[in-house]
């Protein structure tokens, strides 16, 4: 009698491990399907920020773009002014440059 009871304690041990195989399949299962989801939403907000921060960057290089030509344009406009003037009073320009020449001269010569 206890070898009988004995088996059916072995038995009724078999299928308890049994459905604690098949329990731990699907939690690792379940798992691995939350692991899928987690990793492609981690994805595609890593694509978003992407896809905002080259959107930012572009804005940025566009200002600076326009910054820059508005500079070009800014620097043609002084020297097509002073190309006036020096066409204008031709002795005036040349004391100026040399008047100009000679100062940075007289600093650059007291540093040495």
């Amino acid at each position: 009698m206890a070898a009988n009871d004995l088996e059916k304690e072995i038995q009724e041990l078999r299928k308890e491990l049994g459905t604690l195989q098949r329990d731990v399949g699907r939690l690792a299962e379940e798992s691995g399907k939350v692991t899928k989801r987690a990793s492609d939403s981690a994805q595609e907000a890593a694509a978003t920020a992407l896809a905002k921060l080259e959107a930012e960057a572009q804005k940025l290089m566009d200002k600076l773009h326009d910054a820059g030509e508005r500079a070009v344009r800014g620097g043609e406009t002084v020297v097509a002014g002073v190309e006036e003037s020096i066409q204008e009073r031709p002795l005036l320009g040349t004391a100026a440059a040399l008047g100009i020449g000679f100062v940075l001269g007289m600093l650059l010569n007291r540093r040495s």
